[in-house]
This record gives C-alpha cells, structure tokens and sequence, in this order.
C-alpha cells in the first residue's frame, strides 16, 4: 500500500491534553486526530475519510507561557451594587448613600462578570446586537430576561505549556488508496498555510512524498533514528515486537496513552431539542523513546526503511 511521508517542524506548539485547564498541558507529540484534522481541513473534505497514521518526532525543550484564558459558565455571574437614582453613579452593595451626590434614592443593580453572549439553549438569534453584550447594567426590568437568555464569559490569564523546535515524522495511509495523490497534492500546494495542534501552531513543510509500505519480518534489530521518539500501539509492546531501552533505576519505560483518533455525531438530546456531541474513538499506545523493533518482528516499514507504526 501507498502513504504519503511528511517530514515537517514547528517553532513552538502545544498539542492540548482534553482534561488540563487552569495549566494546558501539551502531548509530546500530536495525537492521531490532529494530524487527521489536519488532512481533512487541507484536502476540503466535509465528511470522514478513514485513514491510519504513523507518529514520529522529538522536540527540544517545554516552556510555559501565558494567555488569555476565556472560561463560559452556564449562567450569568454577576455582583450585587446601589445604583443612585439622581446621577446613576454605582455604588457599593450595602451603600445607603450615594458617594458622588450624597443621594439617598437608591436601587439594587447587578453588574455582570466579564461580557455575554447569548446562551446554547436560547431561542435563535435574530441580530448580531442579541449575541454579544458588554457593559450591561442589570435591574429589576431586564435581569430575568437577560438570566434566561445570556450567559457570562469571563476573561483571565492562564499557562500554556509549549514544545520548542519540533521535528516530526509521519505517516498518513489512508484506506481508500485512490486519494493518495490528492492529499499529496494538498501538502504540497496547500489552500492556507497549514497549522498543527492550535490554529497558530504553524507547521513548516520539509518533505511530501509518496511511498509504498512493506510488511516484512525483521533479520536484524533496527533502532528508530534522530532520537526519535514514537506513540506504538499497545500490541507491538506485548508482543514483545518492540522494546523501549530502559535508564538506569527505571522499572517500566515509556508512558500510556489513550489518545483520540476521529468521532461520530451523537445526539444526546432529544428529537424535537437536538444536542449533537463528538463522541470519540480512542487508541491505545505507548510514546516512548530509545526505541528498538526486535529481529521476528512483523512490522511496516516505507521504502526508505522508516519503521511505520500505522494507529
């Protein structure tokens, strides 16, 4: 069978883990689905197109950053003030007076957290004004309507973990073998300069090539090159196919993980209300480094001798 080869790097990448928020943590390498995402976005497909990849790479060091984080709530946050009457200066909660006039005709107002936007679940919007506000004084006319309706986004900072100077490896085969050329020629030619992992992750493209993948069984050991480290599904690792050279005074090499590949649509709402959700497929694997394939080993390798570990 055919794939095509990348060789690409990128400056500084973060390859989000799903469950890090306060500090988004990074993979060492991208998951499946990004560089499937990746493929898919590049080639204008608009439904799925099975394919397995191989994941290979290594980057130089971690560092952390900072960003704007935007958190959504399910409702509105807001804080209680007095709103003077007279000259409507807002005060305190528990003002009796106003501290710009000395007024005594106060009412109770409440100032969202951060700006709104209109909620999921709210009718459908009719203008642009209806689904973004800031600056919004609630009262006791508008506050229901704007609780029913809005929810809060609030802004903050948060730490971004990234990778430096990443080198990667990979393999894309997809199942339908006729598509080849057309991926090959949207790495080549790409419609928009192609990013991996965050829209502003871009990805410089070295090499695209189509190669042809063998199925051999090994006569002799073969180390993966570059100091490459790799995600290998479970199976190799078992099989004792595949072996991750241990450091001194370390039990048990190399990390599992349960990474996402591609999704379905599901509706986990009902017929009349919908609510579509990815649910994902996930993979098995071990990323590891000082990788060895043992000689007997049946394993994938392109016409160059570059192990593929086809997820």
């Amino acid at each position: 069978m055919k794939a095509i080869r990348i060789k690409l790097y990128q400056n500084l990448v973060n390859y989000k883990k799903p469950i890090s928020f306060q500090l988004k943590e990074t993979y060492p390498l991208h998951p499946p689905s990004t560089v499937i995402g990746m493929v898919h976005n590049l080639c204008g497909y608009t439904e799925y197109h099975e394919m397995d990849v191989s994941i290979q790479g290594k980057y130089h060091a971690k560092v952390n950053d900072l960003y704007t984080r935007h958190e959504f709530s399910n409702k509105i946050t807001e804080d209680k003030k007095r709103r003077c009457k007279d000259c409507m200066a807002i005060n305190g909660e528990k003002a009796k007076k106003c501290t710009s006039c000395g007024g005594k005709d106060l009412e109770d107002v409440w100032i969202p957290r951060g700006y709104l936007v209109r909620g999921i679940v709210a009718p459908g919007v009719k203008k642009y004004d209806d689904l973004y506000k800031e600056n919004v004084i609630l009262d006791e006319k508008n506050r229901e309507y704007f609780k029913e309706n809005y929810i809060s986004v609030i802004e903050g900072p948060a730490t971004v973990e990234l990778l430096t100077d990443v080198e990667l490896l990979i393999h894309i085969i997809p199942k339908d073998q006729t598509i080849v050329e057309e991926i090959e020629k949207a790495f080549l030619y790409p419609r928009e300069y192609p990013s991996l992992g965050r829209r502003e992750d871009l990805a410089l493209i070295n090499e695209v090539k189509v190669v042809n993948i063998y199925r051999e069984i090994l006569i002799d050991d073969i180390n993966i090159g570059n100091d490459y480290s790799a995600y290998i599904p479970i199976n190799l690792i078992e099989k004792d196919d595949v072996i991750l050279r241990k450091r001194i005074g370390v039990g048990v090499a190399g990390t599992r993980y349960r990474l996402t590949k591609n999704y379905t649509l599901v509706n986990c709402g009902t017929k009349g209300s919908p609510k579509i959700v990815r649910k994902w497929n996930k993979v098995d694997v071990i990323y590891g480094s000082n990788i060895k394939v043992l000689e007997d080993a049946h394993i994938n390798l392109d016409e160059d001798r570059n192990i593929v570990f086809a997820i």
